[in-house]
């Protein structure tokens, strides 16, 4: 409404996300086997599909800064490690020592996780369901952003701690461009969050362009048919999506996707537990 581009709005709130205990990214993001914060983080732009990503870092102060860093002021695209690190130290961005990442709560939750066995399913403090939990139903905790601004444009942004007792490496689809985060303004931005190595090998964020360019079909279709495959492939969660029309789906299968939505009218919106089928962006 003030004139600001959809791709700076979405870095602004996964920003606010990543500096949230709350949430699996940046600050209170999950930690890996070893203890240790490794953060995952892309961004898009939909005019013309410019994008950065930068994954397994642990001292940039904020991964989404570095993505869009990696956008605007290298060559590359995807950056990892300690040369995503050494890129952000040479673009002079804020560095922190990795425990500026660890909370408490997250080492509660690493042990818990060690001592079970397992790569434990975030936010999910039903026990029952938490007993039940296999490494198919991974982390949900996953930030992202989504945002059509006045004039059109698209731009989608995600951030990520990844899984509780991840090996140290692992990669998931966040900092994938085309899976966990896409954006083109001819169809649609989305953002995704859930069992990462599913929706890779749905290749969910063009799986989804795909079905709304090349075959008409609407957000909602699209993404209820991409969530279904990264459900044939074992995996479950959800995405934030909105298209080029402004229309606003958010499908997912896990236990519960925290989401929030504004449309024309202002008023914000949000959810957490699966709502009526009959209205989609919930």
């Amino acid at each position: 409404m003030q004139g600001a581009t959809a791709l700076d709005a979405v870095e602004h709130a996964v920003l606010l996300l990543e500096e949230c205990p709350l949430f699996n990214a940046g600050i209170g993001g999950v930690l890996n086997r070893d203890g240790l914060p490794e953060l995952d983080a892309a961004i898009q732009r939909g005019s013309d599909r410019a994008c950065g990503a930068v994954a397994g870092v642990m001292r940039s102060q904020s991964p989404i800064r570095l993505a869009r860093a990696v956008m605007e002021r290298s060559p590359h695209v995807f950056f990892s490690g300690p040369g995503a690190e050494q890129l952000g130290r040479e673009l002079g961005l804020p560095e922190v020592e990795p425990a500026y990442f660890v909370t408490h709560e997250r080492l509660v939750q690493l042990e818990d996780a060690r001592r079970k066995g397992v790569i434990t399913l975030d936010h999910d403090t039903d026990e029952s369901r938490v007993q039940k939990t296999t490494r198919a139903d991974a982390a949900f905790g996953t930030v992202g952003a989504v945002a059509r601004d006045a004039f059109g444009g698209l731009a989608a942004a995600t951030s990520t701690g990844g899984l509780t007792n991840k090996r140290p490496g692992r990669i998931g689809d966040t900092p994938i461009i085309g899976v966990g985060t896409f954006a083109d303004d001819r169809s649609v931005a989305l953002s995704c969050t859930g069992t990462g190595e599913s929706f890779i090998k749905a290749f969910f964020g063009h799986e989804v362009h795909a079905r709304m360019a090349y075959s008409g079909w609407d957000v909602v279709r699209a993404t209820q048919h991409a969530l279904d495959e990264v459900r044939h492939y074992g995996g479950r969660g959800g995405c934030i999506a909105i298209d080029h029309l402004g229309q606003i789906t958010m499908p997912f299968n896990s236990y519960v996707m925290y989401r929030a939505w504004v449309e024309a009218d202002g008023v914000v919106r949000v959810g957490i537990e699966a709502a009526a089928p009959q209205d989609p962006r919930q």
